[in-house]
């Protein structure tokens, strides 16, 4: 969806308004509860949307160059998740996300470079199945000379030490690591390129330019390294690329969304993302795609697919309540998945919460594949 995957673009906002009075900072357990009249306050202050492009019409993707910045756009994301596996069959899954965010659309050339309005966002986390543990790090920095930044030739994004960078015709470079928690991976595209909605156009509601360009690579497979406290492991396994771009965000009806990004074991893949509105209904512009195992790919609309919620869980770190455990229903393409978190507590507690994990996949009690769920929206009870 317009993974506004690994947030709401308001959120990306208010960040950005803190990287406006600190050029650069780490702050991992900072928080800050959101309502709609600080967003609207926060994005006003930040220069809202004026002189930026918006997501009107389908346009044509060319590549490499769309795996690059699109700085016209107020933001923009590199989202990979997958699961990894040593030589002992020891599991993990990881998501490392680096977002691009434009304080203001004035392209006027500043006499100091300290006053960029590139702001540079990274997440990354490690989920130990094995451990039982979570591992969760957050940077933020303007983009700075050696500290953080984008290039076209090749596409690559940075902060610091953690970097994306494509390698060749389909591969790509990730390294991140914080506190003795390390990956370095080198991926590649086992799967053609998906262009999510109305050919990469991906509508959020009725309102024009509301929307993202979006596009997935569900297959890439994955080969490099984690270092972890107990050592080093060679690792491989499959890995998940969303890439979006856009200026809008949610509209005030909605309260956030379900993203799930499920790799099944016959090689098709599945995403579909369940938009909520806020009185509790399901918004009907929720939507995702299907690609059977021939690589034949199907649009899904809301009508699509029926989505049940298992359990719940309750946060000791926020106390939140999520969902955990889903059934998927897409009778079109022969799908009745259930989706169970391989690790209850994946949930994010840094500047803003949200529950985003690994998960496993089973279809009439036999395993089907391995996913991934992003849950967002979900307040304090």
């Amino acid at each position: 969806m317009n993974r506004q995957h690994g947030l709401l673009v308001a959120l990306l906002a208010v960040i950005a308004v803190v990287a406006a009075s600190a050029w650069r900072s780490r702050l991992p357990n900072a928080r800050m509860e959101l309502t709609d009249r600080a967003i609207a306050a926060l994005s006003a202050a930040a220069g809202g949307n004026v002189g930026f492009a918006r997501a009107e019409q389908p346009r044509e993707f060319v590549f490499p160059r769309d795996h690059a910045s699109h700085d016209d756009f107020r933001s923009e994301w590199w989202y990979f998740t997958g699961h990894l596996r040593d030589a002992d069959e020891r599991p993990w899954g990881f998501q490392l996300t680096l977002f691009r965010f434009e304080l203001s659309a004035d392209k006027t050339p500043s006499l100091s470079q300290w006053r960029t309005p590139h702001v540079l966002l990274g997440h990354f986390a490690l989920s130990d199945i094995q451990g039982r543990q979570f591992h969760a790090f957050e940077r933020l920095s303007r983009a700075l000379p050696g500290i953080a930044g984008t290039s076209a030739t090749p596409p690559a994004v940075w902060l610091d030490d953690w970097r994306i960078e494509q390698r060749g015709t389909d591969g790509w470079r990730l390294r991140a690591g914080q506190d003795g928690i390390d990956i370095e991976l080198e991926l590649q595209a086992a799967s053609a390129v998906v262009l999510q909605g109305e050919a990469g156009l991906s509508r959020k509601s009725a309102v024009a330019g509301n929307a993202s360009y979006y596009y997935s690579v569900p297959r890439l497979s994955a080969r490099g390294r984690v270092r972890l406290a107990d050592g080093e492991h060679a690792v491989q396994g499959l890995a998940w690329l969303d890439r979006e771009w856009s200026t809008s965000a949610l509209s005030r009806a909605q309260a956030g969304w379900d993203w799930f990004a499920v790799q099944l074991a016959d090689g098709g893949s599945l995403m579909f993302y369940h938009l909520r509105q806020r009185n509790g209904g399901a918004d009907a512009f929720s939507a995702g795609s299907y690609v059977d195992a021939r690589g034949v790919q199907h649009a899904l609309g809301a009508e699509d697919v029926t989505i049940e919620v298992l359990g719940e869980w309750h946060s000791p770190g926020s106390g939140r309540n999520y969902p955990q455990g889903w059934r998927l229903r897409v009778p079109s393409a022969g799908l009745d998945l259930i989706l169970a978190p391989r690790l209850a507590d994946q949930e994010w507690r840094a500047r803003f919460h949200y529950w985003e994990g690994a998960v496993n996949v089973t279809q009439a009690g036999q395993p089907t594949g391995l996913g991934y769920v992003e849950l967002t929206g979900y307040g304090a009870r």
